[in-house]
């Protein structure tokens, strides 16, 4: 098994959307916190010890571990803000015995990071260079500290510009998987991936798996087998469970359910894959949450809103924490699932025919979903003529070869712990890291002046400055024709050029 490194990874969300074992908070000289840290820091966090001699230090203890990062009075070089930031990590790296990762047993340290200092931190105008000096030492210190760190951005421009200055520090993966994560970012930068997630997406976050769960429900509820041999089938076992709490089993659901706030780094990274069309077995909201941290919005939460006009939807197909009485448990639920949720059922065979459908912490062992796969297979031998090749792809982090055989010309079963020589669940992490760098689809930042040290030759800036230059002849021209250019070159980052000298001056004056 190969040893497990430190890696950097790119999240398009916010810090508190995404578990972590510890995080970084940029503060300035006067340790003024911004604001939208507060839910990180709280309200007047204390003074760290060998602040003034650092520049660094923990604000709050585990389970936290919030640090504080002095981006100085504006004036310092970017490269001391990072030796602080490096500092912090190297102090992180010195107690992580002393705290079990988050993420589970067999994980590195997990931690969160910002942009820090390109909002009011006196280094706004240029995020370019801020970008590449951060990726190329986030991904150093990760690899030699042997912690993962997590980069994370709400704005899509700067998302996208730093996984643009990290592709060439980037390790591919196997060339099997490599060419797997690029075929399937190509799908969702292009709309036509969609996802299916099960449990184990969710047990990132903290959330008991299928068994899991029912080992606490059986445990709350005094549910006892006499021996191993006597232990009864999952089903049966859910069947008990509700006969022993009829009218409040599905509550015990709900409460275990919301005792985790926070989503894991696979929601996070599916997230910023910008799927629109999401189908999931699991009870919570964390995929949502996580979404929303990106600035986007689901539009429809099936079966209880109409998907009519919504860009982006999730369809839970065994009912979820706010409706707590349509939660899918026993074999009553099962076998009446059919009747009463046809139309669901349609949604997703829709998308077996229609998308590519990448499977996340699914088992494939849900009746309901087998029996909707292979509706879909014997539709797809009766009428469609020649191949048809696979109609999904499934990330298995345990090594099912049996049901990798069962699957076979179905499903694209990647047993991701024998091609990469990982741990199956490290390997799905930096799967979907490259699958969501293929996938990156903004380039709003590309003409943005203040993105211009990402460009390193010469005649790539001058191009960009011809075409700046272009867009503020436009207008003098003003007409409907040259509306789409000009449009095109706005989104491309164009127009924020022109106001670069005034943010600088304004960063230098309020700073964070």
């Amino acid at each position: 098994m190969t040893e497990i490194e430190g890696h950097l990874f790119i999240v398009h969300g916010r810090i508190e959307s995404v578990i972590h074992d510890a995080a970084l908070v940029p503060v300035d000289q006067a340790y003024d916190f911004n604001s939208i840290w507060a839910p990180l820091v709280g309200t007047r966090p204390p003074l760290p010890l060998k602040w003034k001699e650092r520049g660094y230090g923990r604000i709050k203890p585990a389970p936290d571990r919030v640090w504080a990062v002095s981006i100085g009075n504006g004036l310092d070089p970017y490269e001391e803000v990072v030796g602080r930031i490096v500092g912090a990590m190297q102090r992180i790296e010195l107690r992580r015995d002393a705290y079990p990762p988050k993420r589970g047993t067999g994980t590195l340290p997990l931690v969160a990071v910002p942009v820090i200092g390109i909002g009011r931190g006196g280094f706004g105008s240029d995020r370019g260079s801020v970008l590449r000096m951060l990726v190329e030492e986030l991904t150093r210190a990760a690899r030699e500290l042997k912690l993962d760190v997590v980069l994370v951005t709400p704005d899509p421009a700067v998302f996208a510009a730093a996984q643009y200055a990290r592709r060439r520090l980037t390790v591919k993966l196997e060339p099997g998987l490599e060419r797997r994560a690029r075929e399937l970012g190509t799908a969702a930068r292009a709309g036509q991936l969609a996802v299916l997630m099960g449990a184990g997406v969710s047990a990132a976050a903290g959330l008991p798996s299928w068994h899991g769960l029912l080992e606490e429900l059986e445990g709350d509820l005094n549910i006892n087998y006499p021996d191993a041999s006597g232990v009864p089938n999952s089903i049966d076992r859910a069947e008990l469970i509700e006969r022993a709490d009829k009218k409040g089993f599905q509550q015990r659901i709900a409460a275990t359910v919301n005792a985790v706030s926070h989503p894991s780094l696979l929601h996070a990274l599916l997230a910023g894959l910008d799927c629109h069309e999401v189908v999931t077995t699991n009870y919570d909201t964390l995929y949502e949450q996580a979404v929303r941290a990106t600035d986007r919005e689901i539009k429809a939460v099936m079966p209880w809103n109409s998907a009519h006009g919504a860009e982006r939807w999730i369809l839970k197909l065994h009912g979820d924490v706010d409706h707590v009485q349509q939660i899918v448990l026993t074999r009553r639920h099962m076998v009446r699932y059919d009747a009463a949720n046809r139309p669901s059922a349609a949604v997703l065979q829709s998308l077996l025919l229609t998308k590519r459908l990448l499977a996340v912490g699914v088992s494939m062992t849900d009746d309901n979903v087998i029996r909707l796969a292979h509706e879909v297979q014997a539709y797809r031998d009766e009428h469609q003529e020649g191949e048809h090749g696979t109609f999904g792809t499934v990330l298995d982090t345990d090594g099912d070869d049996i049901r990798a055989k069962l699957w076979d010309g179905q499903l694209d079963w990647v047993k991701l712990e024998a091609e990469s020589g990982l741990p199956g669940r490290r390997a799905q992490e930096l799967f979907l890291d490259r699958v969501a760098d293929h996938a990156a689809r903004d380039s709003s930042w590309l003409l943005d002046q203040r993105f211009e040290g990402l460009l390193e030759r010469d005649e790539d800036r001058r191009l960009a400055d011809e075409v700046r230059e272009l867009y503020r002849r436009i207008p003098q021209r003003a007409g409907d024709k040259w509306a789409p250019l000009l449009q095109r070159l706005e989104e491309l980052g164009a127009s924020s050029g022109e106001r670069v000298r005034v943010r600088r001056r304004e960063d230098q004056r309020d700073f964070r």
